[in-house]
């Protein structure tokens, strides 16, 4: 009874409690219909699953293709002890985003449709189809953890052909994940006069594909902090300081991009009109580009694991106010919908993602996601020697 007690924590209570009301709010969805689990409309039809859902999820998700791309294609093998965790995180990412799907069609069953019927000319059915097909290299990518815990003959067999597909699985793996990065901007090019000028651009798809790598990177940092923290990983804590390294250039760009644009287009009128998408364009460069650079660049933040962790969680804020501000915010100016989520909707959008952290818990624990290294490269002592 006593270790009963203590299994139960304040964490795995909230999520059980998470947990709970996302599978109430599910079988409102699924059995009572849209009207009781959301408070989308005609004139704001996509809302928190596709704000949050599905625009965030993929691009939070982008850590899987970039150090992929990293170790196999640029070599840079310093990086390896946090590839198989930063393609599990894609993986369970993508994973959420296929099983969010279900919630956002109106006919759930066919979700398989964009596989059969093509239509070239809809940007939403290039998404729908890279995103399919590159859940299911991720777990081709991922399959190894798996196979590794068959018998020895069977397992050796099956890694060796892996092995020689894992190239092509990589440079297929690039490829999706970039076109879809950028597709999922590209289909709010066709809503010119609907969106907010702040955040209408031709270049949208760009500006998708430059903001999701950094905030990849910082899901991997922050994936790691705390698998070090709660799960007993020994990890070289430089890796995730070379990891601030690539996100502070890459954020540099995007705000310096970011603002040209604005200039160019003749949006810059609306950066302090007195209006409430104006304090959301903020508040996303505040937390997206400002707080991260700044803090990223300072070696006292660099020396400690907290900080890091938090100046990671900040970053990744600013990314979904910034994807909420795009598929949301942006175009109640146009609709005056006045949308604000319905609980339900809030809860299956958490219940989803609980549920992703929970698996990868158990992929750490149970499976070889990080390399087994000496004592000496603990994470808490590496950021000592350093």
């Amino acid at each position: 009874m006593l270790s009963l007690v203590k299994k139960v924590t304040l964490w795995r209570v909230i999520w059980v409690v998470i947990v709970g009301l996302g599978l109430y709010g599910s079988y409102l969805r699924f059995f009572k219909g849209w009207q009781a689990a959301t408070n989308l409309t005609d004139a704001q039809p996509w809302g928190i699953w596709v704000g949050v859902g599905t625009l965030c999820c993929v691009g939070l998700s982008a850590s899987g293709f970039a150090i992929s791309a990293a170790v196999y294609l640029l070599g840079m093998e310093r990086y390896r002890p946090v590839l198989r965790a930063a393609i599990l995180i894609s993986f369970l990412g993508y994973a959420t985003v296929c099983l969010g799907m279900l919630y956002e069609l109106g006919l759930p069953w066919r979700i398989y449709h964009p596989l059969i019927y093509w239509n070239h000319r809809s940007v939403l059915f290039d998404v729908a189809l890279c995103v399919m097909t590159y859940t299911l290299v991720l777990a081709l990518e991922f399959l190894p953890q798996l196979l590794e815990k068959l018998p020895g003959g069977v397992s050796r067999t099956l890694l060796h052909w892996h092995d020689k597909m894992l190239l092509g699985l990589v440079l297929a793996g690039v490829l999706l994940s970039s076109m879809h990065q950028s597709f999922l901007g590209g289909l709010f090019l066709i809503m010119k006069g609907r969106i907010y000028p702040l955040w209408y651009s031709p270049y949208l798809h760009a500006m998708f594909y430059m903001s999701a790598i950094p905030a990849g990177l910082a899901v991997v940092i922050m994936g790691m902090y705390l698998s070090t923290r709660s799960l007993g990983v020994r990890l070289d804590y430089s890796i995730l300081t070379g990891l601030t390294k690539v996100i502070v250039p890459l954020l540099s760009v995007y705000g310096i991009f970011r603002f040209v644009n604005l200039l160019t287009s003749g949006a810059a009128s609306y950066l302090f009109r007195p209006r409430m998408e104006t304090a959301g364009f903020w508040l996303e460069i505040l937390l997206l580009v400002v707080a991260p650079v700044v803090l990223y660049s300072r070696q006292r933040v660099l020396n400690n694991p907290v900080a890091l962790y938090w100046t990671s969680a900040l970053l990744v804020m600013g990314f979904i106010v910034n994807r909420v501000n795009v598929a949301v915010t942006s175009m109640e100016f146009a609709t005056h919908a006045n949308y604000v989520p319905k609980w339900p909707e809030m809860f299956m959008t958490m219940m989803m993602i609980a549920v992703a952290v929970w698996v990868f818990r158990l992929c750490v624990i149970y499976l070889d996601v990080f390399p087994r290294l000496p004592a000496a490269s603990d994470f808490t002592l590496s950021l000592t020697s350093d």
